[in-house]
């Protein structure tokens, strides 16, 4: 695997830097008392971690919470719940006082809810209504004790009956809802009974909780509340419409209420109401009209609606040419979704939906109808046909942003016109600068450059990928072709209380609420992401974590502050498995950092992670596939919870990818399309386009499977990255 990365480059430039600073500056702090040990626990060093931090509990005083949370999540991490629970024994032994709060914890964030009860006081019946919370009938002690916290103002509120509280306890929800996102649910069932309420309190309610909490039943709850009381003017309306939401239908009511002589006559409209559920309210509006063209167009949405799309294909070839151009391009729109629809071949209707783009490329789906011929014909490698059709994708609008950028361009270069895609790559860059695509349009762009002989410009390219995505798959390999020294992502410290949400995390867990405490650092905010995401992963929440600076490089890239920042990267890549994935190898070929970032792109470390396909846990293992290694190597078979054990999902998930490491001659690249597209796919595209000596970008790129060619890059990009880490 060196022999293909080189070095690594973690340096981030100054302009960057200081983005980065502002979204995490709240948070961290340069050093602390926990800086080694948060080093350790999230580089894997998990033995080491525990010793430091039991020398803080040992010694005791202000940081003994804050051991013990971090403690907790070492163990909860890495799915050694069990261990945990013998610890805290020990430690009630010793004189530590009563630690059934971080036992029912612990338990219930390793999903042992029954376990967990009984360690439940009979004074706390609170606690223990919070652990019935996903029973079908929750059984109510007949007195509650008044609440003394947030955790257990939320389960008063959780057990009170729908309809049932008062206005002074919707209020203090509403300001709880801030801390713990899902208290709006119960805000939002209390306003749909009221809806229909005088006066103006549901407003002011409604308002109050808007203001750091959206949702679409919110929206749509307000949406229906103006509607019955005829409020809003046609700018509201006409915004809801908009959003393409839930709202959109009492939005179509609306309109055609305030101004019918403009909206009964609206194709947008009718789509709405066939959509929404109100077919008939759309047919007799076309029935109503005089324009024949009008309601054609909108029997053209009623057959699709009903199926009928044999029908809407003959209706949609049979209009007259000399029909309303606006007719005929939603004609051409519906002809090729019927087509789709028939299960006609791909080449078929992509082809439609590209003669649609191309002929009415004023239309306003005519960018996203154009952007899926140009992904068809891009999963065929037919680059002339993709390269058109992505072009006429980004002539019509800016559907798929970046990457139509970015696969236009290569499309165009593959097919021999470098020159165009070369300037399309450069406007894709200057206007999504930060975008996730954007390290592949200066690499590629750097290719070109050297192709043509001007090495110069190549390499500042280069250099410039490798400074501008230091942590990303084409940043990477740009840094190890141009000789960029290795570094090691920076260490930043976290004062758990000295942030109200986070303190209040380290009260909850104490107290038995741990899942309560992951449900508001991983959706509250009323605090920074990289704090509550650096509490997450001490806490051993590690997929809620990685979603959260998922979620903040996403905010960074969309509004062109930059990209996650390098505060928090250790974060972003911990190695919770790292001891057991090195003990789960030993014998194989296959390196840990490489398992590790496989891992990482499966589950995010969840070990319940289950997949729509019927994957499970750690590495995300098929029955038929376990069901293989086992046969091959004699080892027991997989059944049941046995997929959610980390040591069982490790091993076997190993094998398999050491195997296909031996298939395909050691080629990372090669096994790892195989591990995901499966061994018969990898070696077809072998056949179709051999891969090149020192060229992996190349096959990649070329790989059909969009899901594939993203899976091989961010596996490898993790792997180079651990291997960095582990040194």
């Amino acid at each position: 695997m060196a022999a293909v990365i080189g070095s690594l480059s973690v340096r981030l430039p100054a302009a960057l830097l200081l983005a980065a600073v502002t979204a995490a500056a709240a948070a961290t702090v340069a050093a602390g008392p926990f800086r080694t040990v948060d080093s350790l626990a999230l580089a894997g060093d998990l033995d080491s971690a525990e010793t430091v931090l039991l020398t803080f509990l040992y010694e005791g005083g202000e940081w003994s919470e804050q051991a013990l949370f971090r403690l907790a999540g070492l163990y909860h991490g890495s799915g050694r719940e069990e261990q945990f629970l013998g610890l805290l024994d020990s430690m009630e032994s010793s004189g530590s006082g009563n630690m059934d709060g971080w036992r029912v914890s612990i338990l219930d964030l390793s999903r042992q809810g029954d376990r967990a009860a009984a360690f439940v006081s009979p004074e706390d019946p609170l606690l223990g209504l919070w652990l019935q919370r996903d029973e079908e009938e929750i059984i109510l002690p007949a007195v509650l004790p008044a609440p003394s916290c947030l955790a257990e103002r939320a389960v008063r509120v959780m057990v009170c009956q729908d309809g049932r509280m008062s206005k002074g306890q919707v209020e203090q929800t509403v300001r709880d809802a801030l801390f713990l996102p899902f208290l709006a649910g119960e805000v939002l069932t209390e306003l749909e009974i009221g809806m229909k309420s005088e006066g103006t309190w549901w407003d002011q309610v409604i308002f109050q909780l808007s203001e750091h909490h959206s949702s679409e039943r919110l929206e749509l709850l307000h949406a229906e509340r103006d509607l019955h009381l005829a409020a809003g003017n046609s700018a509201t309306w006409e915004a809801r419409l908009g959003a393409e939401g839930r709202t959109s239908l009492p939005a179509a009511l609306a309109l055609l209420r305030i101004d019918p002589g403009r909206w009964s006559s609206s194709w947008r409209l009718t789509d709405i109401l066939v959509s929404g559920g109100m077919p008939r309210v759309a047919d007799s509006l076309a029935e109503c009209s005089t324009d024949r063209a009008f309601a054609q167009g909108v029997e053209m949405a009623l057959l699709r609606e009903t199926g009928l799309n044999a029908d809407l294909l003959r209706l949609c070839d049979s209009l007259p040419p000399d029909s309303p151009d606006s007719l005929l391009a939603r004609g051409a729109l519906f002809r090729a979704r019927a087509q789709r629809a028939l299960g006609r071949p791909a080449a078929e209707y992509y082809a439609s939906y590209y003669l649609f783009a191309a002929t009415y490329s004023r239309h306003p789906l005519a960018s996203e109808a154009a952007y899926l011929a140009g992904r068809y014909y891009d999963s065929e490698r037919d680059w002339p046909a993709a390269a058109d059709a992505y072009l006429t994708a980004l002539r019509a609008g800016d559907f798929g942003q970046a990457r139509t950028f970015w696969r236009a361009g290569f499309c165009h270069y593959m097919c021999g016109r470098g020159v165009v895609g070369d300037s399309i790559w450069a406007t894709g860059i200057d206007r999504y600068p930060f975008s996730s695509w954007c390290d592949e349009m200066l690499f590629w762009r750097a290719r070109y450059a050297e192709r043509k002989g001007e090495l110069s410009l190549s390499r500042e390219l280069l250099e410039l990928t490798a400074a501008r995505h230091p942590w990303e798959f084409y940043g990477l390999l740009a840094s190890s072709r141009t000789g960029g020294d290795r570094e090691r992502f920076p260490m930043s410290d976290i004062d758990l209380s000295s942030d109200p949400v986070t303190a209040e995390a380290v009260c909850m867990m104490s107290r038995g609420y741990g899942t309560m405490a992951s449900d508001m650092l991983y959706g509250t905010g009323a605090s920074d992401e990289g704090a509550r995401a650096m509490a997450l992963a001490l806490m051993g929440e590690h997929q809620r974590s990685l979603e959260v600076l998922r979620g903040l490089d996403y905010r960074l890239r969309d509004t062109g502050a930059g990209i996650l920042p390098d505060s928090l990267l250790r974060y972003y890549f911990p190695a919770p498995y790292r001891k057991l994935t090195e003990e789960c190898i030993a014998g194989l070929s296959i390196e840990p950092e490489l398992v590790t970032g496989l891992m990482r792109q499966e589950s995010y470390f969840n070990r319940w992670a289950r997949s729509w396909v019927g994957a499970s846990g750690l590495i995300q293992l098929m029955p038929g596939t376990a069901g293989d290694i086992a046969r091959w190597y004699g080892l027991p078979n997989l059944s049941g919870d046995d997929f959610y054990v980390p040591d069982k999902s490790i091993l076997y998930g190993s094998i398999y990818l050491d195997r296909q490491l031996s298939r395909f001659e050691g080629s990372v690249m090669l096994a790892l399309s195989a591990y995901n597209a499966g061994p018969g796919n990898a070696q077809r595209w072998i056949e179709d386009f051999p891969p090149e000596e020192g060229d992996p970008e190349l096959f990649i790129e070329q790989i059909p499977l969009t899901e594939t060619r993203g899976y091989v890059k961010s596996v490898m990009t993790n792997a180079w990255i651990y291997g960095g880490l582990f040194e």
